[in-house]
């Protein structure tokens, strides 16, 4: 059978194009390296690369979060240890301000030093790294840190986030900073000690001046949390009036929305007793500008023993006739400038320290300590100035007053021994209930009219409408009415034994809707509300900038007792913030693991693609040859048979 010559030009065609397509095939796995250059080589292997390369492509960004992440901390561990060499510097140039040594101009320039190490706190704080703030949390946009008043300020307001910026490590996986300000700049905890653990309150039941006690304790030094304070002030306070024979159960709460403290007590002390807490509670003598001339004594120390053997002061302002005190060669001291104690011209001296014995009774009140032996013509000069001691805890509860009173509702002056209640005219008691479900709102107590004859009858009728008007709004408070002889006057509380306990109620003889026909005149009481509950401090703050406001406070106005307690708190703050910088070294290093467990993940998913994807080079040469050799036989072969004869054009 005879082929025609186009059929045989036709498969030659397609056969040399079959064979070019090989070899373009084979010489693209030999140039890329690639087994699977496009879908149609592989569908199924090309759908794992495609996933694999998916997963390459998170992990690249995981590690670049990572990195930045690790740029942040790096910033944050910066600005923390700069923070703390600052608080250390800050520390040490105020450490010798609380002695003897230091005059108010020099306590008043610290305070100018001061204000420049916050403003250098404050640039730290308001740190920035990639366009955003480091301490502000989530809210990295925003300056974390701003003053309440920028020409006048007194505190520092956090306007960050609460919750801290965090690092996406994984598909699921985010990993907090924990470099938030609010946790950083702002204590949870308190550093007690000598500076300020003492209370001192007054309990006063109302039976005569010869009852009334005053009572000092203090608090076990030691770091508390904002609860363990609440509940270490409550049991110093129940146990000291215990031991007094009072008994008064104290009540002390944190409030964690409001971060303040509350002042109470539980409604079964007697009736008429009062509490009076006192902020400041001593007067005392100091010795200042202490000055030494004649020779070195950097250990030099004087301290002022018994203040109450102190009655005479150096003459103000400070400095101007300081007490003066020369060593001579006999190794005396001579006396100059004497206040009025009566001193000899010259006292013996017995080596580096001298005591004086300023009332005679036996016992040093006043001690000089060189702490080494003087050289003669050696003058120490000091100023005996008039102070008061506050190492109170009051302040860190956030009570600023010098008094804070605890009181049941108690009549304003004597009552009468008889009463008429008039409906419309003096029957009506208006008052509020807070307590689980809320504020009651205004209630109003109405007293049977009629004839009362005695306080105790009268006390009774008032407890029984206050009581019906509590039952009629769903709280069914018990209420304890009772008449105190002594003072001729009502008190007025919840009776905690037999009834709820609220958190506080309200008498509005003031402000209620029928304080013109109360009983506000019958029971003693002026036209004013009256409040039992809980007594609310200011907002409780500890934080850094809180302590160096006050510390430029107290060296402005010489207050030896605030510089003190802000050396304490400037103490608990350095610890917190080594501790911040623990955290931070902590995180940066678990950062790196997460890094270097992505980057292993890279490696292994690279492998595994390599192995679906890449070509076999060797083999890929080999195929190329033996394709390429293959095609250039067929084209020989193709142009030998190809030749034309007369058969074509038939």
């Amino acid at each position: 059978m005879r082929v025609a010559t186009i059929t045989t030009f036709n498969q030659a065609t397609y056969q040399l194009n079959r064979l070019s397509s090989d070899l373009t095939e084979a010489n693209r796995k030999v140039t890329t390296g690639l087994r699977i250059n496009s879908c149609s080589d592989d569908p199924t292997g090309t759908a794992q690369v495609l996933d694999i390369n998916s997963s390459l492509t998170s992990l690249e960004q995981y590690q670049v979060n990572i990195q930045q992440g690790q740029n942040q901390l790096s910033t944050v561990e910066t600005s923390l240890n700069t923070t703390a060499d600052i608080l250390t510097d800050l520390k040490l140039d105020c450490s010798g301000l609380a002695n003897a040594s230091a005059s108010p101009q020099e306590r008043a320039d610290a305070a100018e030093s001061v204000a420049i190490y916050r403003e250098q706190l404050m640039d730290l704080a308001n740190t920035e790294v990639y366009g955003g703030y480091v301490f502000a949390g989530e809210e990295s946009q925003t300056p974390p840190f701003v003053y309440d008043d920028p020409d006048n300020p007194t505190c520092v307001e956090y306007q960050g986030s609460q919750t801290p910026n965090g690092v996406k490590t994984g598909p699921d996986t985010v990993m907090p900073l924990d470099c938030c300000g609010c946790d950083i700049y702002y204590e949870d905890a308190i550093l007690v000690d000598g500076t300020n653990n003492q209370i001192v309150f007054t309990e006063d039941p109302g039976t005569g001046a010869e009852h009334v006690t005053t009572i000092e304790t203090t608090i076990p030094s030691g770091t508390y949390t904002r609860e363990e304070l609440a509940e270490a002030v409550e049991d110093a306070m129940r146990k000291a009036s215990v031991e007094e024979g009072n008994g008064v159960g104290y009540e002390i709460s944190y409030h964690e929305d409001s971060n303040t403290f509350g002042l109470d007590t539980d409604g079964k002390e007697a009736a008429g007793m009062s509490v009076s807490l006192e902020a400041v509670h001593e007067d005392t003598v100091r010795a200042s500008s202490l000055e030494i001339s004649g020779g070195d004594y950097p250990k030099a120390e004087i301290e002022v023993r018994h203040p109450d053997a102190m009655t005479h002061l150096t003459p103000e302002p400070e400095g101007s006739e300081p007490l003066m005190l020369t060593y001579t060669e006999e190794g005396n001291w001579t006396v100059e400038n004497d206040p009025g104690y009566g001193f000899p011209s010259e006292i013996p001296g017995d080596g580096a320290r001298l005591e004086l014995d300023v009332d005679e009774n036996g016992t040093a009140d006043l001690i000089i300590d060189l702490n080494e032996e003087p050289e003669p013509g050696t003058m120490v000069s000091f100023d005996l100035v008039q102070g008061y001691e506050n190492n109170s805890v009051l302040p860190d509860l956030g009570f600023d007053d010098e008094t804070i009173g605890l009181e049941t509702i108690q009549s304003d002056h004597a009552v009468a021994e008889t009463f008429s209640v008039v409906a419309g005219q003096n029957d009506t008691i208006d008052f509020t209930e807070t307590g689980a479900k809320g504020n009651s709102g205004q209630l109003t107590a109405v007293i049977e009219p009629g004839s009362y004859n005695s306080p105790e009858s009268y006390a009774a009728a008032v407890e029984d409408a206050l009581e019906e008007a509590s039952a009629e709004s769903g709280n069914r408070v018990n209420y304890q009415v009772t008449y105190l002889p002594e003072t001729q006057s009502f008190d007025i509380r919840e009776d905690t034994d037999t009834g709820q306990r609220l958190d506080s109620f309200e008498l509005l003889f003031e402000s209620g809707t029928h304080s013109m026909d109360s009983a506000a005149s019958d029971l003693g009481f002026e036209a004013r509300d009256c409040h039992a509950g809980p007594v609310r401090g200011e907002s409780a703050d500890w934080g850094i900038f809180d302590t160096l406001f006050d510390l430029e406070e107290a060296l402005a106005t010489n207050d030896v007792d605030g510089i003190q307690r802000a050396m304490t708190r400037l103490d608990n703050h350095y610890e917190s913030i080594t501790s911040s910088i623990s955290t931070v070294g902590s995180a940066y290093d678990d950062l790196g693991s997460r890094g270097t467990t992505a980057s292993e993940s890279s490696d292994t998913l690279t492998t595994q693609r390599a192995e679906i994807q890449d070509a076999d080079y060797v083999a890929a040469v080999m195929d190329l040859e033996a394709t390429q050799t293959t095609y250039e036989a067929a084209l020989n072969s193709t142009a030998s048979i190809m030749e034309l004869s007369l058969v074509n054009y038939m």
